[in-house]
C-alpha cells in the first residue's frame, strides 16, 4: 500500500487525527494498521461512526434552529420577564427599612 492512499484514507476519518494528537496511538502506529489489516476492518468503525454522529448531531441542531419560531420565543421571553420583574418587586416590598438610630440624622 502506498503512503499516499494512507493519507487520503486518514483525511477521510478525523478521528482518528485525534487518537494522536491525544497521544493514543503514533502515526506509525496507524500506518502498520493501516498497512496490516486495510482501511475496511473493523477496528476504523468506531472512528466512522464518531466522525458520522457528529454531522449528524450539527445537522439536528441546524434543522431545530432553523424550525425556531422567534414569535413564540419572544413571547416566551416577554412572559419569563414579567414573572421575573413580578417576583423582584415582591421581594423589595418585603424587605423592611432598618430603624433609624440616634446617629442617623
Amino acid at each position: 500500500m502506498e503512503l499516499n492512499e494512507f493519507k487520503a484514507f486518514v483525511k477521510t476519518i478525523p478521528g482518528i487525527r485525534e487518537e494522536v494528537t491525544k497521544g493514543r496511538y503514533t502515526w506509525q502506529q496507524i500506518y502498520e494498521f493501516y498497512v496490516l489489516y486495510g482501511e475496511n476492518d473493523k477496528m476504523w468503525d468506531a472512528y466512522r461512526y464518531a466522525s458520522r454522529n457528529q454531522s449528524l448531531d450539527l445537522e439536528g441542531i441546524m434543522n431545530v434552529v432553523k424550525n425556531v419560531d422567534l414569535d413564540a420565543l419572544s413571547k416566551s421571553f416577554d412572559g419569563i420577564q414579567k414573572v421575573l420583574d413580578l417576583v423582584g418587586g415582591l421581594m423589595i416590598k418585603d424587605e423592611k427599612p432598618a430603624s433609624k438610630q440616634w446617629y442617623d440624622n
